[in-house]
């Protein structure tokens, strides 16, 4: 994983894998604490959470973005650093692209829940600070905000397989019916 300069308030990171990004909800559903019953995920918020190595994780505290960790579970266990990313449609549009078996497909609001699901090869994101905010404890952070998602998911095995019977029915050589 890398992070690539682009512009002062935005900046894009390459070669992120499906272990990298957790708690997807790229369809922006409702989610409740399941101990408590607290609602922690309004409906229509669409975010992500990216885990990040160390390096990458100093490089986003320098821009003011709010690095959380990991609770450690064990005596072995070591706290991984992650940024929580805001998937919006309400100023301007995300350009999503998902790429299977070689086949970019765009995806607009109503389809970037398909990302909930699938296994990520590749992500490219872009992603742009937002404004200066304070949270109820009065610390303060800058979110950070997808522009473009780029993902390669892992192939099908079976699609890419048998991929020829999307394809329409296969007619015997020489004839003009279908075998069965």
């Amino acid at each position: 994983m890398q992070i690539v300069e682009r512009k002062t308030r935005s900046f894009i990171i390459d070669g992120i894998t499906d272990r990298e990004v957790r708690a997807r909800n790229f369809g922006g559903e409702e989610k409740k604490d399941r101990v408590t019953g607290r609602t922690v995920n309004s409906p229509g918020y669409r975010n992500f959470l990216l885990f990040v190595s160390e390096e990458i994780a100093e490089e986003l505290k320098d821009r003011g973005c709010e690095i959380k960790y990991t609770k450690v579970q064990g005596p072995n266990d070591v706290p991984m650093p992650y940024v929580s990313i805001t998937v919006s449609y309400f100023l301007k549009p995300v350009e999503a692209c998902m790429i299977s078996n070689g086949v970019p497909t765009q995806l607009d609001e109503n389809h970037l829940q398909l990302l909930n699901r699938v296994d990520i090869k590749n992500m490219c994101l872009e992603l742009e600070t937002g404004k200066k905010k304070v949270h109820n404890n009065g610390v303060e952070y800058i979110p950070l905000f997808a522009q473009k998602i780029w993902v390669d998911v892992v192939p099908d095995y079976i699609a890419e397989k048998y991929g020829y019977l999307n394809q329409g029915p296969v007619t015997a050589p020489g004839t003009e019916e279908e075998p069965f």
